[in-house]
């Protein structure tokens, strides 16, 4: 049974995670919104969400709340969930030292200032969930060929799409790298520009007729 991926999103102000949580709703995406870290953290237990947002400012959080940080977040990110992509937005990750200390917890980090407004995260949060890649373009949740409108609908499709726009490779484990397979098959049968490599080590990334790919 098909299912959307998810968007896990980290916001404590309500206003501001229900924008988000509209945003992923319009792309076809299952939202996954938390107005804490330890909450956050206990829904990381049952779900592996495809983008994690992240609001580094959280100081509407409850003190007592306060001993489970957004770092702890990313840290687990980063060790059990390698494949999600987290986006870190605040006022305070603009300096070099600010970004160098969260990519040490995540190296993969995408970062997007609270002073460039929220219309700003939220196209560059759309950017991410309805990404287009040569002739292939992310919408509703699915994978569609442009040219033919043939609709591939698979996490990994839409993960591996969403990865290429943010320039990262995905780590499958088999079954899923069996879905990628299934994938680039598709691909072939609609005779598109775009084909699923692997890149080593369970690796995998797409790559673009003639465009060099990103390292």
């Amino acid at each position: 049974m098909w299912s959307a991926p998810q968007v896990l999103l980290l916001e404590d102000r309500p206003e501001e995670l229900a924008a988000l949580r509209l945003a992923v709703d319009r792309a076809g995406l299952e939202a996954l919104p938390v107005p804490t870290p330890r909450r956050a953290l206990s829904l990381l237990e049952l779900c592996d969400p495809l983008l994690a947002v992240l609001d580094l400012d959280m100081a509407g959080v409850p003190a007592q709340e306060r001993v489970i940080t957004v770092e702890m977040v990313l840290q687990r990110l980063r060790d059990r969930h390698v494949n999600c992509i987290p986006l870190v937005y605040s006022a305070c990750v603009e300096t070099i030292e600010d970004q160098s200390r969260l990519f040490e917890l995540h190296p993969h980090c995408l970062f997007q200032s609270k002073r460039q407004g929220e219309d700003r995260l939220l196209r560059r949060l759309n950017a991410l969930l309805a990404a287009r890649i040569g002739d292939l373009a992310g919408r509703q949740g699915v994978v569609v060929h442009l040219p033919s409108g043939e609709v591939f609908s698979h996490r990994i499709a839409v993960a591996l799409l969403a990865a290429s726009r943010a320039h990262h490779t995905l780590v499958l484990a088999a079954s899923d790298a069996r879905a990628a397979r299934r994938f680039e098959g598709w691909l072939r049968r609609c005779g598109s520009s775009v084909s699923v490599r692997p890149a080593g080590n369970r690796h995998y990334r797409l790559s673009v007729e003639g465009v060099e790919p990103r390292h």
